[in-house]
C-alpha cells in the first residue's frame, strides 16, 4: 500500500481532532514550529496541508494571528429555492456570509472572443465587461466566478459594486434580467485557478449561466465551484404547485478527493 503524502497525513490528523470536538470551532492551531517538529515536516508541506483544511472549510486562516478551527465543512442545504435569486443568495442559504474579491476587471472586443461573442450575439465592434471574482463564505473561498457583460445594455459599470452583490447592483440601476438557462458540468483547475485554490486537485464544478434582458442576452456568467465542498441536486416533480421544482445546493466535503487514489 502506497505511503499517503506528509501533508496528507497533517491535513487528516486536524481533520480529526476538529470532526471529533478536540479542537472546537475558534480553537486555535498550534504554532507551525510544533507541528513542523511533531511531524517532522517542512514548512512548505505545512503550508500545503492548511491550505487544504481551509478549503475543505476545517479551519480559517486569519492573517497576524493564526489558522483555528471552524466547522464549515458541515453541510448546509438550501431548502426553498424560491428565495434564491443571486449566489449571495446561494451562500447565504448554506448558512454562510457571502463577500466578493474582484480579481480582475478588464473591457474586451467582441470579435477577440467569438464563442462568447456568438452567445451573446453582439457585432464585432460591440465590447464586452469581463470580471473574474473570487466568492467566499464566511471568508472561505467558494467559487470563482467569470462574467461576461454587453455593453449595448450596460455601457458603465461601478466597478466597486463588484466586490458586492452584483445582482443587488443591477436591482438599483434598474436592470432586471428576465429569463436564461444554466448548465453544469466539470472540469479540472487550470494553472491560474490551482494557484487560487491552493491545490491542482481539486475538480471543479462548472455551471455556466446565461441572462437576457428585454429578450436579448445580456449576461453570460461561469461558476467554478470546489466541486469536493459543493454539489447540486434538482428534485423534480410533474406539479404546478410554486417551489416543487427545486435545486438544492449543499457543502458536502469529501474527506478524500477521487484524485487521491490514483497513482502517479
Amino acid at each position: 500500500m502506497k505511503k499517503q503524502p506528509k501533508y496528507q497525513e497533517i491535513t487528516n490528523y486536524f481533520i480529526a481532532q476538529i470532526e471529533s470536538g478536540a479542537l472546537p470551532k475558534g480553537s486555535p492551531l498550534p504554532a507551525e514550529e510544533i507541528i513542523r517538529q511533531r511531524f517532522h515536516a517542512s514548512h512548505m508541506t505545512i503550508t500545503k496541508s492548511m491550505s487544504e483544511l481551509m478549503t475543505h472549510g476545517y479551519i480559517r486562516r486569519i492573517k497576524g494571528k493564526g489558522s483555528f478551527a471552524d466547522d464549515q465543512y458541515k453541510n448546509r442545504v438550501i431548502r426553498n429555492m424560491d428565495e434564491i435569486d443571486s449566489l449571495s443568495d446561494v451562500i447565504r442559504h448554506m448558512g454562510l456570509e457571502p463577500s466578493s474579491d474582484l480579481l480582475e476587471y478588464s473591457v474586451l472586443k467582441a470579435k477577440d472572443i467569438p464563442d462568447i461573442q456568438a452567445l451573446l450575439h453582439v457585432a464585432d465592434q460591440d465590447f464586452l465587461h469581463f470580471f473574474i471574482r473570487a466568492r467566499f463564505g464566511d471568508d472561505s473561498l467558494v467559487c470563482l466566478s467569470y462574467s461576461y457583460i454587453s455593453q449595448n445594455i450596460l455601457p458603465t459599470i461601478d466597478i466597486k459594486k463588484l466586490e458586492g452583490s452584483f445582482n443587488r447592483y443591477l436591482d438599483e440601476i434598474g436592470i432586471n434580467r428576465s429569463y436564461g438557462y444554466t448548465e453544469l458540468g466539470v472540469a479540472l483547475p487550470d494553472e491560474k485557478q490551482a494557484e487560487l485554490i491552493g491545490s491542482d486537485r481539486i475538480p471543479l464544478l462548472k455551471q455556466t449561466i446565461l441572462w437576457n434582458v428585454n429578450q436579448q442576452p445580456f449576461e453570460l456568467t461561469i461558476h467554478f465551484f470546489l466541486g469536493d465542498r459543493v454539489s447540486f441536486r434538482q428534485n423534480r416533480c410533474q406539479s404546478s404547485v410554486r417551489g416543487m421544482n427545486q435545486i438544492t445546493y449543499s457543502i458536502a466535503p469529501a474527506k478524500e478527493s477521487i484524485f487521491d487514489s490514483i497513482e502517479k
